[in-house]
């Protein structure tokens, strides 16, 4: 993929360009877009991106004001909302913290000066449409344990729970396995790995 490292202004997202905090990079990277309150993902092409937020050509659409999350190739997850959108365009506007700003800036230089060498694969491991049972989940010892879901994305969810599996351990959910990944200040965040060794139902 050649890439493109010219600095560009973009259609207008939200307010105005002129609010934003970083200038937009033209980048035409693949992506995913997952939109949780309806259950459903498309792939999209991302056209522009920076630390604030990012600019779509997508099949899906959303209305302005929808959460969504954005996984980009060679820069990973994205949370946030629709700020613009046309027939075929989205203007996605990120809700990242200082952290998450911070590193996505680091690997938009790296970016820019080398393309594409550290790549991120964008998730596949489960689609939206394959999101099992979340209200519990069996740990490795067969214990079953009570969450409550907070958020759900493609291939993952974070859940909230008294519990804290250790990171790396394979938790039950249904048919569904899934892996802890880290630990929240609500609980634990998972990613489905496909299905249970013991794919009997609990």
């Amino acid at each position: 993929m050649q890439r493109v490292v010219a600095h560009a202004r973009s259609p207008q997202v939200g307010v105005g360009a002129e609010k934003r905090r970083e200038t937009r990079t033209q980048v035409g990277l693949k992506g995913k877009l997952f939109v949780p309150q309806r259950n459903c993902e498309d792939e999209c092409t991302v056209i522009d991106f920076s630390t604030d937020g990012a600019g779509l050509k997508c099949v899906g659409s959303a209305p302005i004001g929808t959460r969504v999350v954005l996984y980009v190739e060679c820069f990973g997850r994205f949370d946030g909302v629709v700020a613009q959108r046309d027939r075929v365009r989205l203007g996605i506007e990120f809700q990242s913290s200082k952290v998450k700003r911070e590193r996505t800036r680091a690997q938009l230089a790296d970016y820019v000066a080398h393309g594409m060498t550290a790549h991120t694969p964008l998730r596949n491991a489960a689609r939206a449409r394959e999101v099992p049972p979340l209200n519990h989940f069996i740990a490795e010892d067969g214990r079953r344990i009570d969450c409550e879901l907070v958020d759900v994305a493609l291939g993952g969810a974070s859940l909230r729970t008294n519990a804290r599996p250790a990171i790396g351990k394979i938790l039950g959910f249904g048919m569904t396995a899934g892996r802890v990944v880290r630990h929240t200040d609500e609980g634990i965040a998972v990613e489905f790995i496909g299905r249970r060794a013991d794919d009997r139902q609990t």
